[in-house]
């Protein structure tokens, strides 16, 4: 590795993980298109070696239509969805043949999420890779933050995935200029000792309603005002924070949000719902449907997941935090600015609150054990159906929103 290797800021838990190869628990190299770069694609039509050659010509093709925008190429999968170079101990037959090089920029990524915040590289993990979710998820410290190396020999070189425009120096959005202070800020609710997640999270989604109705009643004042309406903005944003964050707030937040009433009934109706129109239109991969088989006679008795739920993010908070947090560094929000400040929040919440409804399912069943191998499971269960299939959360969220569901102010509703 090169002395000049980009630096990259990165949680712990990527300082350890590997790829389990043939003794992952569900195999990245099924069920999903692989997508191939133009200089892999270009490698592949140049292999001579049978049967290898044969096997690059036979499954390996130029993309179409809307997989065009993904990749130059893909990899056709077989019947049962696995890739074909799949061989029978679960490793891939180009890496045996070729080397580790040979990968495609997807594979040899996967599950690595490289990004740039306008000012430096962020590394983080899709947690749709069970090894990664594990990592992330039973580390105390895992979400600790350090600078490590990158294997490229330049910055030009990292397979940015994820990136947000260095802020302009005339940008009036308030949200985008100071975007790095409200990830901060909501780090901070999450990381705090006396919130649980779903605390961190609603108390979050009080401090971003405030910004929102605030911000929303300026943005005429900042285009007919300029850079004057700008600084009001920018000082209710500081004020939002310092109050949410203040140790006065902290100390009484959490017997307020426990004395806040939760409409189990309504909650599970949402999510319930809304999971049985994603499946019924687009049926869900196998590992997501066993869930709901094993999840599904716990769904009807949530206050008994509840309770266990509880009491289980009682004893190891770090398990959905990590999560709440993992998501926060991996999407960048805010990405977009004031205008997307509410739904794109949302959408963090809405798939916290799904993690939670299938955990209090399997956790509501008495026959079985429960622990933090159940959060584990949920979430890279979940992650595979929203991170990669692009229907699911359109789906989920035009559920909620056509029952006006989607709103900061029902936030309870659904993580509560």
């Amino acid at each position: 590795m090169s002395k000049y290797s980009p630096q990259a800021q990165a949680p712990r838990y990527l300082q350890d993980f590997q790829c389990q190869g043939s003794a992952c628990v569900d195999t990245c190299c099924a069920g999903w298109m692989v997508n191939i770069d133009k200089p892999t694609y270009q490698k592949y039509q140049a292999v001579k070696s049978e049967p290898l050659a044969s096997a690059l010509r036979q499954h390996v093709r130029k993309a179409s239509g809307a997989a065009r925008n993904l990749g130059y190429g893909v990899i056709e999968l077989k019947l049962d969805q696995a890739c074909p170079f799949l061989d029978s101990a679960k490793l891939c037959g180009i890496q045996s043949a070729m080397g580790p090089e040979a990968l495609s920029r997807t594979c040899n990524d996967y599950p690595r999420i490289y990004s740039h915040d306008g000012a430096q590289i962020g590394l983080n993990a899709s947690l749709s890779c069970p090894e990664a979710a594990r990592l992330a998820l039973t580390q105390a410290d895992a979400m600790d933050m350090l600078n490590i190396s990158l294997p490229f020999a330049n910055a030009s070189l990292v397979p940015i995935g994820r990136r947000v425009a260095p802020v302009a120096a005339d940008e009036t959005d308030p949200v985008r200029r100071h975007a790095s202070l409200l990830r901060e800020a909501l780090q901070r609710l999450i990381r705090e000792p006396s919130l649980s997640a779903a605390q961190a999270l609603m108390v979050g989604g009080m401090m971003l309603r405030r910004l929102v109705k605030t911000l929303g009643g300026a943005e005429l004042a900042i285009a007919q005002q300029g850079q004057d309406a700008v600084a009001l903005a920018e000082q209710a944003m500081a004020q939002a924070i310092q109050h949410y964050l203040s140790p006065a707030f902290l100390a009484r937040a959490p017997a307020e949000l426990r004395a806040l009433p939760v409409p189990r009934a309504a909650q599970s109706a949402l999510l319930m719902g809304a999971t049985e129109q994603f499946v019924t239109q687009h049926g869900g991969r196998a590992s997501f449907k066993a869930l709901m088989q094993d999840a599904g006679p716990g769904l009807q008795s949530v206050e008994l997941g509840a309770e266990r739920l509880a009491a289980l993010d009682a004893a190891q908070p770090h398990l959905l935090k990590n999560y709440l947090l993992n998501s926060l560094m991996a999407d960048l929000f805010p990405r977009h600015g004031a205008a997307a400040l509410e739904e794109d929040f949302m959408a963090i919440a809405v798939r916290f609150a799904l993690i939670q409804f299938y955990l209090k399912g399997l956790a509501a069943r008495a026959d079985q054990a429960f622990g933090a191998d159940d959060v584990v499971r949920v979430v890279y269960v979940v992650a595979r159906n929203i991170e990669h299939n692009r229907r699911f959360m359109p789906t989920v969220l035009k559920a909620l929103r056509d029952q006006d569901a989607l709103r900061l102010e029902l936030l309870v509703t659904l993580v509560g």
